[in-house]
């Protein structure tokens, strides 16, 4: 596990270092593979050499800042679950409780568009969290 975390360091210090990539323009209902990183506890983890796992973009604060919710392939019956099919009639689920706000350092490349019915549901599903 330590090893994991010491590559993770070496791979953010990479991430933060990197000027910005102007060619990178996320917007909002938009599916990201994005650097997430090796988290603790029950956080969502990213995978393989730069540690990614797929987003959405919920809100665009800017062209450097926005608002997302990783996303798995393992679906559940929970509140804070949005249980969809992407593009390729694969199984995802947006995990609502652990929204972030990321940098655009952290985005690696577009992967597909949400429907705007399924982000209308989703941006329904996180107001209802607020009090």
């Amino acid at each position: 596990m330590l090893n994991d975390f010491d590559k993770w360091n070496e791979v953010k210090k990479s991430l933060d270092a990197k000027s910005d990539n102007k060619k990178l323009f996320p917007n909002t209902g938009e599916v990201w593979m994005c650097s997430l990183g090796k988290n603790i506890g029950f956080e969502q983890n990213g995978g393989g050499s730069n540690f990614s796992r797929p987003v959405l973009v919920v809100k665009k604060f800017n062209n450097q800042m926005f608002w997302t919710i990783p996303l798995s392939t393992k679906q559940k019956k929970l509140d804070f679950y949005f249980n969809f099919s992407d593009p390729a009639g694969q199984k995802v689920s947006g995990i609502l409780a652990q929204m972030r706000l990321l940098s655009l350092k952290r985005f690696n490349r577009k992967m597909y568009n949400l429907t705007a019915e399924d982000f209308k549901h989703i941006v329904k599903k996180l107001k209802n969290f607020l009090p």
